[in-house]
């Protein structure tokens, strides 16, 4: 049987046809994903995105690309086969979570370590990283178990893994027993309107903050987008209209993260431009108010502005005595270091100091805000047990030693990123505000931090024991909380003395009268000592509280015991004069024992 000749060339003229289209659609993705690769390597992930999702899509249809050879990513070890299309998938989820958009970057990890697994290892570690973000924690754990299975190389990811692991325990335990003495509220959207807007902090009565809000450009009327510091008044809560500051400068120089003088008079901020090659460089200005407008501002020179390094966030104590900023200057612990210089009469600063080993870490530390009334540095890290991301850590200290850092907790912090904290006043978290991503898509917003009024209690200072039994039949019968330095315990120790066997006997006896009570043991120190040794001290005591009340024949499951350390105090420690309180300190070391 012989072939039909035109039916031949027909199917030559379709196979050419249909191998056109297939080339021409193959060489408008790779130009397309050649753009996004771009956009990618100038850090401009936002451009990067778009690109990359239009190279994977031509008229509805996937894609397919020719696979070709290329090596583990991070690894050097030996070729694994893959594809465009999964380098484009690969770094369009990079591009999310470097945007901090990890709702879509969770889902391209997903195809990736899918369709590729071990193409791109660090994908299974991002992905873990986009679960927990995204709320998921038992994933979030599977994927970072999955990763050090197969990660062996000791080094900073496999060390960022390892703690990814402790932060989805730690949040855990945070959603389910939040500070319940703090509250945090998010700015209307007057403050918080389109972009981030983040890093705030007090000018007398003005409120001063970073925003990327649209500002009209003069010439073309169309809306510009860059960090720039706007003000507005807070009165009572209530924000009124905002107003860019008006500080001067170079249109490509970006403005933020501000601080001011005592005085209200000098302002400190960080500005920084981007190079040809999408890298940020960034420094600390200072300019000086004019009557209603701000000097040309003036780069600081080379005691804090070191040379080919990156300088920032600059917070001037509310006493004026210091400087505080990050950098990432050479004689740091790794990545962003917190540092400090001291201020003289004429805002001249002496020698940059390091914050030293206790409060930097291997990671980034940033944001530094000291208090000194408290004598305690806040900052944002991301090199310790947290709840992911930059979470915020408190230390108290001297300037000369530190204690060990201690996680704020829920709900100051969150499972994205929480920084740039400012207080003012005496009492560190009565008047605060943060800077968080928690409840935006991609940005920081701003939050105001403030102490939640305790609830009414029985404070119990007995001089007879008719007394003390007649409160503690008060506090049952109308579920109040008992607060009580009847309680001694020997000193520096967790033993109970026998002095207050007959407070804790007549609470048991109580228990027993009422056994739908349950009650909530609470310890609390007074403020000598390092944070992290009273909050041990004070969790022993609580526990011992507890354990006398189980000896005495009240079942365990009605009982929660808690040590609060020096964290709550109820008198100040310190007379006007600056001098020690014993009285005050003996108060502060009571137990609480809150009855529901």
């Amino acid at each position: 049987m012989t072939r039909n000749p035109y039916n031949k060339h027909s199917l030559l003229i379709l196979s050419t046809v249909c191998l056109t289209q297939l080339i021409n659609a193959q060489l408008v993705t790779e130009n397309t994903k050649r753009i996004a690769d771009g956009f990618y390597n100038r850090s401009d992930y936002a451009s990067a995105a778009k690109y990359y999702e239009q190279s994977l899509i031509t008229k509805g249809k996937e894609v397919k690309y020719v696979p070709y050879q290329v090596r583990r990513e991070k690894t050097g070890t030996a070729p694994v086969k893959t594809d465009l299309k999964h380098e484009s998938m690969y770094r369009l989820a990079e591009s999310y979570r470097l945007l901090n958009d990890f709702a879509h970057a969770e889902a391209w990890y997903k195809t990736v370590t899918e369709e590729v697994p071990g193409a791109y290892p660090l994908a299974q570690l991002y992905y873990g990283v986009s679960l927990r973000a995204n709320g998921k924690y038992q994933e979030a754990e599977g994927a970072y178990k999955k990763f050090l299975e197969e990660y062996k190389t000791e080094d900073t990811y496999r060390q960022q893994a390892l703690r990814e692991l402790d932060n989805c325990l730690f949040i855990q335990e945070q959603l389910q027993t939040p500070n319940a003495s703090l509250n945090v509220t998010k700015f209307n959207n007057i403050i918080n309107k389109e972009g981030a807007n983040y890093a705030a902090v007090w000018q007398q009565n003005n409120l001063v903050f970073t925003s990327t809000r649209a500002d009209e450009n003069i010439k073309t009327k169309k809306p510009v987008y860059t960090n720039a510091l706007y003000t507005t008044t807070l009165e009572d809560s209530v924000t009124g209209n905002v107003f860019r500051l008006n500080v001067p400068g170079k249109k490509e120089l970006q403005q933020g993260v501000g601080s001011f003088t005592p005085d209200g008079n000098t302002l400190f901020f960080t500005g920084w431009f981007t190079d040809k090659e999408g890298k940020k460089n960034s420094a600390i200005y200072k300019s000086v108010k004019n009557d209603t407008s701000w000097t040309e501002p003036v780069k600081m020179d080379a005691t804090i502005n070191q040379e080919a390094s990156n300088t920032r966030q600059p917070q001037v104590t509310a006493d004026g005595k210091y400087l505080f900023f990050a950098s990432d200057r050479a004689g740091g612990s790794g990545g962003f270091d917190i540092w400090y210089a001291a201020l003289g009469d004429s805002l001249q600063t002496g020698e940059a100091v390091n914050a030293g080993s206790v409060i930097n870490t291997k990671e980034d530390d940033e944001a530094p805000f000291y208090h000194p009334a408290s004598g305690t540095l806040v900052y944002a890290s991301k090199g310790r047990t947290g709840m992911g991301g930059f979470d915020l850590y408190y230390s108290k200290g001297d300037l000369q030693s530190w204690a060990t850092p201690v996680n704020a907790g829920h709900p100051v912090n969150s499972v994205k990123d929480d920084m740039y904290f400012t207080s003012r006043g005496s009492d560190l978290w009565a008047d605060a505000l943060v800077s968080s991503d928690r409840a935006s898509l991609c940005c920081l917003e701003l939050f105001s931090v403030s102490e939640v009024k305790a609830p009414p209690v029985v404070a119990v200072t007995p001089p007879a024991p008719v007394v003390v039994k007649d409160e503690i039949k008060e506090a049952f019968e109308n579920k109040t909380t008992l607060v009580t330095t009847y309680i001694i315990f020997d000193y520096d120790k967790a033993s109970i003395s026998d002095t207050s066997h007959a407070y804790l006997d007549t609470v048991a006896s109580y228990m027993k009268q009422y056994p739908d009570v349950k009650i909530e043991v609470g310890a609390h120190t007074d403020g000598k000592g390092s944070v992290s040794y009273n909050l041990k001290l004070s969790d022993q005591r609580a526990k011992a509280c507890v354990d006398y009340f189980v000896k005495a024949g009240i079942d365990p499951s009605r009982f929660i015991s808690k040590g609060y350390g020096e964290c709550c105090p109820i008198i100040k420690e310190t007379t006007d004069n600056g001098k020690d309180n014993p009285e005050a300190r003996s108060q502060n070391r009571r137990v609480e024992i809150k009855l529901y």
